[in-house]
């Protein structure tokens, strides 16, 4: 049975996200390992799934991670209901298994993200890409790390990667291309259907921007601290700013964020020409 060692009082957040990161991982192969029944979602999105998976793991993290932080609340994507407001106290942001159709189609790209804010600002961040065993991390003070190694946005290496999209964001692409797919975007686009693991590559500079029309909440806590940490880029622009999340802001509702993450230079040229409101 996994299990976290009780949270000490003051914590040392990088050490927390040590602490954790091992169960993360024990859980997810255990539970993916398991026979699933797949299920249809109430979603804006069509054809979006949720697996018995998402469930499990879901109300095992739950379980875990109140009793490493007791007083902790917790929001996770499966049982979400909009919320008004954080109040003074630590809230876990989980969504136990980001790239759901992914991993229902037998597809090696899934993982999850865990983060935990406080008074609404991000504390820790933790992303597994179950596909490349790679856990992702990083605390409000400090690095961004990758399976325990600090790293940061790497310029040379976006500046020959792809821009990773959404099907949301393809959409708006072809809905108005004067707007949502101009020169300076590029024409090396890649869809891989895990936003949280997006993040990270956008924050190592693997991905030159990821942009998400449709991401939500649970989809950006962990991955927006990761990419901050690392030196990239992250902008919510239908909920700007993302961080500290406020009352009233549609992350807190479960609305679509339109996130963009990576290159600072081209995160600010989406700001300009994209931003909704």
């Amino acid at each position: 049975m996994t299990h976290i060692p009780a949270c000490p009082v003051g914590p040392d957040w990088q050490s927390l996200c040590d602490r954790i990161a091992p169960v993360l991982r024990q859980l997810l192969k255990a539970e993916t390992q398991l026979a699933s029944d797949i299920m249809s979602k109430d979603s804006e999105v069509a054809g979006d799934l949720v697996t018995a998976a998402d469930l499990r793991i879901q109300a095992r993290l739950h379980e875990l991670l109140l009793k490493l932080l007791p007083g902790s609340r917790f929001i996770g994507e499966e049982d979400f209901a909009a919320i008004d407001r954080l109040e003074e106290a630590f809230f876990w942001i989980v969504d136990p298994l980001d790239g759901t159709l992914n991993f229902a189609s037998g597809l090696p790209f899934f993982g999850a993200s865990v983060a935990l804010v406080h008074a609404g600002h991000p504390v820790l961040g933790l992303v597994l890409d179950c596909g490349s065993d790679s856990l992702f991390d990083a605390s409000h003070d400090g690095p961004a790390r990758c399976n325990g190694q600090a790293f940061t946005w790497d310029a040379g290496l976006a500046a020959r990667s792809p821009v990773g999209i959404s099907s949301g964001f393809m959409a708006q692409m072809r809905r108005d291309p004067a707007r949502f797919d101009p020169a300076w975007l590029g024409q090396r686009f890649r869809i891989f259907g895990s936003q949280a693991i997006q993040l990270c590559w956008a924050a190592e500079g693997r991905l030159r921007l990821n942009i998400n029309h449709e991401a939500k909440l649970w989809d950006d806590a962990a991955g927006a601290l990761i990419c901050q940490r690392a030196g990239a880029a992250h902008e919510a622009l239908a909920s700007a700013p993302f961080f500290p999340l406020v009352a009233g802001s549609k992350a807190l509702a479960g609305q679509s964020l339109f996130s963009v993450s990576g290159s600072p230079e081209l995160v600010a040229r989406c700001i300009a020409d994209f931003r909704t409101e």
